[in-house]
C-alpha cells in the first residue's frame, strides 16, 4: 500500500448504549489500520462518562475528537456532524452498539487501494444481546462500474442486493461531498434516504465477502422498538417523507431504462409502510388516515422507456395507485385484517 497511508475518518453517533459502548469503542480504537481519526458525536445520551474514560485510557486518545451537539438532535443530525468534521480521505461510520473486526478498516481500505471506487461495502453478521450469531448480509466479491448510474442499475435494474444501512461502508469523502449526500435531520432511521442518494449517484462500488462488522440486534433501539410495538407517529412521518424525497430525487431519470424499477421500489415500499401504519396501535384512526393518504398519492413521472424486467409488478402497482383513494385505503385495511406482513415482505423481497 505504500509508506504513507491515507487518513480515514471513523465516526460514531453516541446516544445511550451504556451497556454496550465500551466494547464498541475498544473494537474501533484497536484497529490494525494505523492512520485513523475518530469523530464521536455526543447526542446527549447516558454513556458519555464511559466514552470519556475509555478514550482517556487508550493509547490512541490523541486521535479522538468528541463533538458535543448541545442537545439531542437525533442520529441523522449526528451523522451529518460527522460529515462536517471529517478531514480524512475516506469515511466509515457505525452505530454505537455494534462491533467491527480488528482488521475492518484495513480490509476495506485494501480493496479501495487496489481499485479505487466511490464506496466499498463489507459483509456483516447479526448478533443478539447474548452474542449468538445469525445471518446478516453476505456478498460475493463484486466490482460495479461502467455505464451511467452503474450502481443504481445493479441495485434496481438487476434487482441485486446492496444493504440499505449507512454503516459498514468505506466511502470516498470527496464523492459524498461532490453530490452533497447527507442525512435528513430529524429522522430516527437515517439509512434509507442516505443510502438512496449514494446508490443513485455512485459511479462505482465494491461489495466484498469478508465480514467486517457485527450488527447488534438491540430491542431497545429505534428499529427494535418499532419492530416490536409498531410505528410511532414520528417514525411513520419519516417514512412518508422518505418516499416523497425519493420521488423528487429521481425525476431527472425518467429516460433511463431502469427508471421503471425505481418506480416499483417507491410504490412497493409505500404499500409496505402503509400496511405498517395500518397495523400500529400507536396511532389514532384520524392520524392513520392522514398518513395513508399522503403515502398512497403517487406523484412520479411515467417511464419514457418500455424496458425493464419488472413490467408485471410495475403494472400491478400502477393499477393499485390509479384506484380512488377510498379503494386504496380499503385494500390496506384488508391487508391489515388478514395480517399479510410476512407475505408482503417476501413478495417485495427486502
Amino acid at each position: 500500500m505504500g509508506k504513507k497511508l491515507p487518513l480515514i475518518t471513523l465516526g460514531i453517533p453516541i446516544y445511550n448504549a451504556a451497556g454496550l459502548i465500551e466494547r464498541t469503542l475498544l473494537s474501533v480504537l484497536n484497529q490494525t489500520y494505523p492512520n485513523i481519526e475518530y469523530v464521536f458525536v455526543d447526542d446527549k445520551g447516558n454513556s458519555m462518562d464511559i466514552v470519556k474514560r475509555v478514550v482517556a485510557e487508550h493509547p490512541r486518545r490523541s486521535a479522538v475528537r468528541i463533538i458535543d451537539q448541545g442537545r439531542n438532535r437525533g442520529i441523522g443530525a449526528a451523522r451529518n456532524t460527522i460529515l462536517e468534521y471529517a478531514t480524512g480521505d475516506y469515511l466509515f461510520t457505525m452505530d454505537c452498539d455494534d462491533l467491527i473486526t480488528p482488521d475492518c478498516i484495513e480490509t476495506l481500505y485494501g480493496y479501495m487501494f487496489r481499485y479505487p471506487v466511490d464506496f466499498v461495502a463489507g459483509s456483516f453478521v447479526r448478533i443478539d444481546m447474548e452474542g449468538k450469531q445469525y445471518p446478516g448480509c453476505q456478498y460475493t466479491d463484486t466490482l460495479i462500474e461502467g455505464e451511467r448510474h452503474p450502481v443504481a442499475r445493479y441495485r434496481y435494474g438487476q434487482e441485486k442486493e446492496i444493504f440499505v444501512a449507512t454503516w459498514n461502508k468505506l466511502y470516498s469523502l470527496e464523492f459524498l461531498k461532490r453530490y452533497h449526500i447527507c442525512c435528513k435531520e430529524g429522522h430516527l432511521n437515517e439509512d434509507p434516504w442516505f443510502t438512496y442518494q449514494v446508490i443513485i449517484n455512485a459511479a462505482s462500488c465494491r461489495l466484498i465477502p469478508e465480514c467486517t462488522l457485527f450488527y447488534t440486534y438491540n430491542p431497545q433501539s429505534v428499529s427494535g422498538i418499532s419492530a416490536a410495538k409498531g410505528y410511532s407517529e414520528k417514525i411513520a412521518r419519516q417514512y412518508v417523507d422518505v418516499q416523497k424525497l425519493k420521488s423528487a430525487y429521481i425525476s431527472g431519470l425518467a429516460n433511463e431504462s431502469f427508471y421503471r424499477n425505481l418506480l416499483v421500489d417507491i410504490m412497493q415500499m409505500s404499500v409496505y409502510h402503509a400496511y405498517r401504519i395500518g397495523c400500529t396501535p400507536l396511532l389514532s384512526k384520524i392520524c392513520k388516515n392522514e398518513l395513508l393518504r399522503e403515502l398512497l398519492t403517487c406523484s412520479c413521472l411515467s417511464p419514457r422507456k418500455k424496458a425493464g424486467k419488472r413490467t408485471l409488478k410495475y403494472l400491478f402497482f400502477r393499477v393499485f395507485f390509479a384506484l380512488p383513494m377510498f379503494g386504496k385505503l380499503g385494500v390496506i385495511r384488508v391487508m391489515v385484517a388478514v395480517q399479510l406482513k410476512q407475505i408482503i415482505r417476501r413478495w417485495i423481497h427486502f
